[in-house]
């Protein structure tokens, strides 16, 4: 299913859905530009893209199969374009959605399955009369990416915090959540990375107005966004860093536990060797032993122990050893 957005000098803006015969009859106008929109592609719109936009058989692959990386690829008379958009869902992890643009002389092509917040805004902000579509199907095609990009910030920004938050728990109590969050944490900065490193490339290729459907005009805008992604670009990269470090002070704190636990163990264990001496000393059955008859012998043994645990805790303290 397709929704259209088409504007020319004469007529102004039109929301009205359009038919293929019209959609034919808006890209013969050199000052129009048409926007179509296709969410969840299907047969129909796959022969719209087919018969009238002259669209590659490989384009039609890529749009309807999803693809893991961003790319940049340029036919006779479009250029197609993979991006993706970052969200947060309910339960704060990071979901992507595939955004494919065919970016002709006055026409522009956005392809998605999911719903995405960026086309809605932009749709928003050319009923409400922006330039945006006024401007050239590229500089159309510069909106919606560049707000595709402002879309990121919150959302990494929301992933550092998460960050932090793991950090502060790794150090205070770490537990096996935390070890968890802390694999959850890298296999998503994985995902940013392979996608958001991409993207710089796609955008600095943009920028450099090595395409025709780029005008130099609104090339330099590109760079804009390029210098958005590089910065966003090393926030997760610092956050990389984090995690990876995360990792390794985990296995040193579980370690420093491990060691204090034993240590404590060791010292009781050290403590009980020799009163259990004593113990078993005077737990054997000889018939002579004179301490057996001795009236005071119970608290004599006793304040021994006494003094062995009291003696042995003091040398302990003194060695550092507690």
């Amino acid at each position: 299913m397709y929704e259209t957005l088409f504007y020319s000098a004469q007529s102004g803006i039109k929301f009205d859905r359009l038919s293929s015969a019209q959609i034919q009859e808006a890209i013969k106008d050199p000052c129009g530009v048409l926007w179509i929109d296709i969410q969840e592609i299907d047969d129909n719109d796959i022969d719209l893209l087919t018969e009238v936009f002259n669209i590659h058989p490989l384009t039609i692959e890529d749009c309807i199969m999803a693809n893991t990386r961003p790319k940049v690829e340029n036919f006779k008379d479009y250029l197609y374009l993979i991006m993706f958009s970052l969200e947060c869902d309910e339960k704060s992890k990071i979901k992507m959605g595939e955004m494919d643009f065919c970016l002709g002389k006055n026409f522009l092509i956005t392809s998605h399955n999911d719903p995405i917040s960026t086309l809605t805004t932009n749709k928003e902000r050319i009923r409400k009369d922006s330039p945006i579509i006024k401007n050239g199907a590229d500089f159309l095609l510069y909106a919606i990416i560049d707000s595709l990009v402002d879309s990121y910030f919150p959302v990494i920004h929301k992933f550092d915090d998460s960050v932090d938050q793991m950090s502060d728990e790794l150090f205070k109590d770490p537990t096996n959540d935390t070890l968890k969050k802390i694999y959850n944490l890298k296999n998503e900065i994985i995902h940013l990375r392979r996608t958001i490193g991409p993207q710089a490339d796609v955008v600095s290729l943009l920028a450099r107005g090595d395409y025709p459907q780029v005008t130099a005009a609104n090339s330099i805008y590109f760079r804009n966004i390029y210098d958005s992604l590089i910065r966003i670009n090393d926030i997760v990269g610092t956050s990389r860093d984090i995690i990876t470090g995360a990792m390794e002070a985990y296995v040193s704190v579980v370690s420093n536990r491990l060691n204090e636990i034993m240590k404590t163990l060791t010292v009781i264990a050290t403590i009980m060797m020799p009163l259990t001496l004593v113990a078993s000393i005077y737990g054997m059955n000889f018939k002579h032993m004179p301490e057996l008859e001795h009236r005071l012998g119970y608290p004599f043994v006793l304040l021994i122990m006494a003094c062995i645990t009291i003696g042995m805790l003091i040398f302990f303290k003194r060695r550092k050893w507690l």
